[in-house]
């Protein structure tokens, strides 16, 4: 063989061996399998409203919603229960109730204010853990008491909207703790 061609072979054995062998690189895998699941939404509802008549002051019934004669001084609630449907690893819903007064002579002088119980504690959410319990709904009409006569008020009338209680879920900042497989 010539010296030309040895010196060849070589080389290429060399330049084989520096690159670790071209052909011959190998690397390792592995996989395994995650099993099929199914994941489900929880629920967020709340019942049909039962609500009470207007209650006068120390409960007083009041003849009716239109029919009631407020004096200055006078309170009337209206209470109104929902049964509470809340399903979740950590479930959380704000409460609100939307109205407005509407129109009338008495319109800028009474305040309608709402609030919310569970258990006769107030609230101003619920979570998954209030169910199945009742939210019940307060809406207050204050007639306030003044200093001065003002007899313009007397014979008038005020009209409220329907007060429409919503739940709107928020999402928990507290993760639920992890469930075992």
């Amino acid at each position: 063989m010539k010296k030309s061609t040895k010196a060849a072979l070589a080389a290429v054995g060399a330049g084989v061996l520096l690159t670790g062998g071209a052909t011959t690189l190998a690397f390792w895998s592995d996989s395994a399998t995650v099993g099929a699941s199914t994941l489900t939404a929880g629920t967020l509802t709340l019942g049909e409203a039962d609500c009470s008549a207007w209650i006068l002051d120390a409960n007083e019934d009041a003849p009716g919603e239109t029919a009631t004669l407020l004096v200055p001084g006078d309170v009337a609630t209206k209470t109104c229960t929902f049964d509470i449907d809340a399903t979740g690893d950590h479930l959380r819903a704000d409460l609100a109730a939307v109205g407005a007064v509407t129109s009338g002579g008495l319109a800028d002088d009474v305040v309608v204010s709402t609030a919310f119980e569970v258990d006769g504690e107030t609230v101003t959410s619920i979570t998954e853990d209030d169910a199945p319990e009742v939210l019940t709904s307060t809406v207050t009409v204050t007639f306030p008491y003044g200093d001065a006569v003002d007899n313009d008020s007397q014979g008038e009338s005020v009209s409220l909207t329907d007060y429409v209680v919503t739940a709107t879920q928020v999402h928990s900042d507290t993760p639920a703790a992890p469930v075992a497989p």
